[in-house]
């Protein structure tokens, strides 16, 4: 059994030494790569491109070509009676048909008129603008969300660290124990509470360490990486920027990809009402046509004759059972229900902004207030081992102390954490994302 628990150790020390290192520029360009949301946007981009290409092909010249072969399987003769040189009546004959026909139109169809076309190349280009925006939204809340991600598995990896310290700690306090109990120095109570005090630490530890794997494990799957491949974060969450003062609020509608998507949208939904109402409106056509013929009873043209024409074509709409009409009312519907999600976007963003203004001035209060406690914590527990090792104290002031230095640095670290996440989201609130990290 020791040698199956060496050989775990073992393995996980290999694989400790051959994970990769990733800080969190290097996590945030596997996220930008490999993320499937930010895939999904990207290809919604390609769509708007191949919708404007759409909308400006109804403005250009249509060119239509069509050839063709026949092959005639029975020979057809018309057959008559008519006078020949002499004035005798004689049976004459001609074909009406004849073995290979060969023929080939072009049609050039150019719009010359149509509100329509003009109304469509806009919305194309406004469907453009409303996705980029989206586009930019999305990845900027995903990478926030990599950037909040990155500094939690920091968090939880100290929080380990902390735990394990505080492992060892007890176990080496034990094994102290230990030594004075069978010298005679420390009782058997003493030696009990020294044990249980060690024992205690393990599970913590153990879940410590699987609440930093999972966390890991999420970001893995945030970023493009196998769940498997193990992989090491390169950071300091000990560093914070500082409290950020409240923007104006026009500058920051001026800079959000979400409300410029809406925006845009709205712009979108309010050219889509033009379209609708431009299929009252007449259009006109021109064309020019090319036809060529040829017979034959050899594979040759012969016999052959070509036409041009030139048309124009009106169209002018009368009566459609008021689906025009419905159209129109349904576009103008949508124009009013984004106008109203503007509206509420409006309140939504301002109840954001004070939201997380108070979010980031809690957090640092804590952090200023849990730095001192933690200064505190660490003098006590330092006092306390001395008092043990002395004998002026109880394993049971000793255990105490210790959980109190190692809930007081937990507290920091979370602070800090919860700091560095309201701030990610304020910069992404106030349109102010950094790939940077702050």
């Amino acid at each position: 059994m020791p040698g199956k628990i060496l050989f775990i150790i073992l393995l996980f020390l290999i694989a400790q030494l051959w994970a990769k290192e990733y800080d969190l520029q290097a996590v945030l360009k596997m996220a930008d790569e490999n993320n499937k949301q930010i895939q999904l946007a990207q290809a919604d981009l390609k769509t708007a491109a191949a919708e404007k290409t759409n909308a400006y092909s109804a403005a250009y010249p249509q060119i239509d070509v069509n050839a063709g072969y026949n092959r005639n399987l029975k020979e057809n003769i018309f057959y008559f009676v008519a006078p020949d040189s002499a004035g005798n009546l004689v049976t004459q004959s001609f074909k009406t048909s004849f073995a290979n026909e060969f023929r080939v139109n072009a049609v050039l169809q150019q719009t010359l008129l149509s509100f329509q076309v003009g109304y469509a190349i806009q919305a194309a280009k406004y469907f453009d603008r409303f996705i980029g925006y989206n586009y930019d939204n999305t990845r900027q809340r995903i990478l926030t969300r990599v950037k909040t991600a990155f500094y939690g598995c920091i968090l939880l990896n100290e929080a380990l660290k902390v735990a394990e310290d505080s492992e060892v700690s007890a176990q080496e306090n034990y094994e102290n124990i230990k030594i004075k109990y069978e010298g005679g120095i420390a009782s058997e109570f003493e030696l009990l509470q020294a044990e249980v005090r060690w024992q205690n630490s393990i599970p913590r530890s153990i879940a410590a360490r699987r609440d930093y794997e999972t966390a890991l494990n999420n970001l893995k799957v945030l970023i493009g990486v196998p769940v498997e491949e193990p992989i090491t974060l390169k950071g300091d969450i000990l560093t914070y920027p500082e409290l950020p003062e409240m923007p104006a609020f026009a500058q920051v509608m001026e800079k959000r990809a979400d409300y410029n998507a809406l925006i845009w949208e709205q712009k979108l939904y309010q050219k889509n009402v033009g379209i609708q109402k431009a299929r009252y409106y007449p259009t006109l056509e021109g064309t020019f046509a090319y036809s060529y013929a040829a017979v034959s009873d050899q594979f040759k043209l012969e016999q052959d004759n070509d036409n041009y024409t030139v048309g124009l074509s009106l169209q002018i709409p009368v009566f459609s059972g008021g689906s025009r009409l419905a159209q129109v009312r349904k576009a103008s519907a949508d124009v009013d229900r984004v106008t109203t999600r503007i509206a509420e976007a409006n309140e939504n963003i301002r109840k954001e902004l004070e939201n997380l203004q108070l979010s980031l001035k809690e957090a640092m209060q804590r952090i200023q207030a849990t730095q001192k406690a933690v200064q505190t914590a660490r003098r006590a527990f330092e006092i306390a081992e001395t008092r043990v090792e002395n004998g002026l104290s109880t394993q049971v002031e000793l255990k105490d102390s210790r959980v109190a230095l190692d809930v007081a640095q937990i507290e920091y670290l979370t602070a800090i954490y919860d700091y560095l996440s309201a701030y990610f989201e304020w910069q992404l609130a106030t349109g102010t994302f950094s790939e940077a990290g702050f």
